[in-house]
């Protein structure tokens, strides 16, 4: 049977490129792969309870109300004052909005991230995926404020019509306390543990591989085999760093991919497992069932998610 990508599953989650967002600024730009911008309630593209994926990374600072998304599974409810980052590729729904919303965003693409000086593989903060794949900052008025001057210095020197003969150095000089700013707070809060530099690189280069080839490769070997290590290290690694191992992760983001086809679209069980990439129907409603507690069937029946 072939295992082509099914144009059906995909359309229906709906995708924003950097490309759309550039075009939606109302000044040129110096550099065109970041962008900070102001969004309100009527301003905002997103649809309730739809979902969405981008290619870029975002950083959000919320001005006045309040707004509620999900990632995989998990409800965020965040309000004015908070900080929050968001990494590329996520599914997201956003479920709730005040009318009274306002926030101030930046959003950059990898590109941008690695020109800036910043290994994308080994900056903890910007991790693509994780238990919680997404950061928040919440009651740290210092940090919000000295981000929010970052955003505003950002904005104003990406902006063609202000002359600064320095522009790209103060670029990135901001861009850098922004990002040093996020990651400080991150690893002042979480639990210590002695990860050594290469066990960082092997982690993150699993999640990035991971969320590449998690629909065509389940097979832990296969992420083993692209790092250049055995698989019992890779497990050894991942247990340590993660406290799963790759095994599940790969499960874990396999029930997710899962569980969006079979709800948010109109393909039906077979089709959801050939676009996962398992032999066949059998063993994907085994797989799921046995993550979930329910058949394919039930679970695309049910109208609770």
């Amino acid at each position: 049977m072939s295992k082509k990508s099914n144009p059906k599953i995909e359309s229906f989650i709906s995708h924003f490129t950097f490309e759309e967002l550039l075009n939606q600024v109302e000044f040129d730009l110096r550099i065109k792969e970041f962008v900070v911008m102001n969004i309100e309630k009527a301003s905002y593209a997103v649809k309730l309870n739809i979902p969405y994926r981008s290619d870029y990374f975002t950083v959000f600072l919320i001005e006045k109300g309040n707004i509620r998304f999900r990632l995989s599974e998990k409800s965020y409810e965040v309000k004015a004052g908070d900080i929050i980052f968001c990494p590329i590729a996520e599914t997201f729904w956003v479920e709730e909005i005040s009318d009274d919303y306002n926030a101030k965003y930046i959003f950059f693409s990898l590109d941008f991230i690695s020109n800036a000086g910043f290994n994308y593989k080994s900056n903890d903060v910007l991790k693509s995926l994780s238990e919680d794949p997404t950061n928040i900052i919440r009651n740290e008025p210092e940090i919000y404020k000295r981000i929010h001057f970052h955003l505003d210095e950002l904005k104003s020197l990406n902006d063609t019509e202000k002359e600064n003969y320095y522009f790209n150095e103060m670029i990135w000089h901001h861009f850098s306390l922004v990002i040093y700013e996020m990651d400080n707070y991150m690893k002042k809060t979480e639990k210590i543990n002695k990860v050594s530099y290469r066990e960082d690189e092997i982690t993150t280069s699993f999640f990035i591989l991971v969320r590449q080839h998690f629909k065509e490769e389940h097979n832990v070997q296969f992420y083993a085999d692209q790092l250049f290590i055995s698989r019992k290290y890779l497990t050894k690694v991942i247990n340590k760093t993660i406290y799963k191992s790759p095994r599940e992760i790969i499960h874990h983001i396999l029930v997710i991919e899962a569980k969006i086809l079979l709800k948010d679209s109109n393909a039906n069980v077979s089709e959801v497992a050939s676009q996962l990439k398992f032999s066949d129907q059998a063993a994907f409603s085994k797989f799921f069932k046995k993550h979930t507690g329910k058949s394919p069937l039930e679970y695309k029946k049910d109208d609770l998610f």
